[in-house]
């Protein structure tokens, strides 16, 4: 089985944006079995290094570790917030070898205000470009991922363009199977209907070949399994690519299901349907 990650921002629901966050999904990491959890920036307290090896050792001494840290992005500002995210990557690279992490999340920008989709593309491949080049020097991967909400990089096609054209050895890619195009969980041109489009799929089977990570997203809307996006072609899909690498958990909540009780069912739901199908 390949290795599971819980977002620790899947816990917000019940702990709001804090650390807390990040010690309720080191316990439930722990409590499963799985490798450990993710975490973003906004969770952190700050970057003190003796702030930053205390939550280190904390997560360890369970038994887990960490994975990526997210970089959050505000996706309905205009790309004049790109020099400020930059500034908070920069940050972020430099702290994280403190938590024992050695890769980054960033996602891209809001086509907003008026831009046109080809500028603001450029403007996020530069900014991907900019942060690359700091992160090489440093050692750490920068994880592109795939977000809809209106932004862009947020198609396959869209993905692999920003993938080729960003020289750097730090780049990769996290697909993110509930934040492309298509995707009902998804805001900006995602779909009405609370049923994935096919474009997500095909974004996935895109990306999928060219991923080192995945962030499988959990809605669970109504009760049973997921039902907003279609896992067992998803998994498929991720075999057929033969992908294999981390596993990232996100969950976010469409129904009256808490984290506690979603999170356990997902990492149960995905454990089973890579070792059955």
């Amino acid at each position: 089985m390949l290795p599971i990650y819980l977002q620790a921002l899947s816990f917000h629901d019940i702990y709001g944006n804090g650390d807390d966050c990040i010690h309720a999904a080191a316990d439930m990491a722990a409590e499963l079995g799985i490798a450990g959890l993710d975490i973003e920036d906004r969770l952190l307290e700050n970057y003190e290094p003796e702030y930053l090896q205390e939550l280190a050792h904390s997560v360890g001494s369970r038994g887990v570790q960490f994975g990526y840290a997210g970089v959050i992005v505000p996706f309905n500002e205009p790309v004049s917030s790109i020099p400020g995210e930059i500034e908070r990557a920069k940050a972020l690279i430099d702290a994280v070898p403190h938590l024992g992490i050695s890769s980054i999340r960033i996602p891209g920008n809001g086509v907003v205000n008026g831009q046109t989709l080809e500028f603001t593309f450029e403007k996020v491949r530069e900014k991907f470009q900019t942060v690359c080049d700091y992160a090489a020097d440093a050692g750490v991967t920068v994880f592109l991922h795939n977000h809809n909400h209106g932004s862009t990089p947020s198609t396959g096609a869209q993905v692999l363009k920003m993938l080729d054209e960003v020289d750097s050895p730090a780049l990769a890619h996290v697909v993110d199977t509930g934040q492309f195009q298509g995707s009902p969980g998804s805001s900006g041109d995602g779909a009405p209907a609370k049923v994935a489009e096919e474009q997500l799929y095909e974004s996935i089977e895109m990306c999928a070949p060219r991923a080192s990570l995945a962030r499988t997203k959990f809605y669970f809307a109504d009760s049973g399994d997921e039902q907003w996006l279609d896992y067992p072609r998803i998994v498929r899909i991720l075999k057929n690519a033969k992908f294999d690498s981390p596993l990232s958990i996100v969950y976010e909540p469409r129904g009256d299901v808490l984290s506690k009780d979603a999170l356990p069912k997902a990492v149960k739901y995905l454990t089973e349907l890579f070792e059955n199908s």
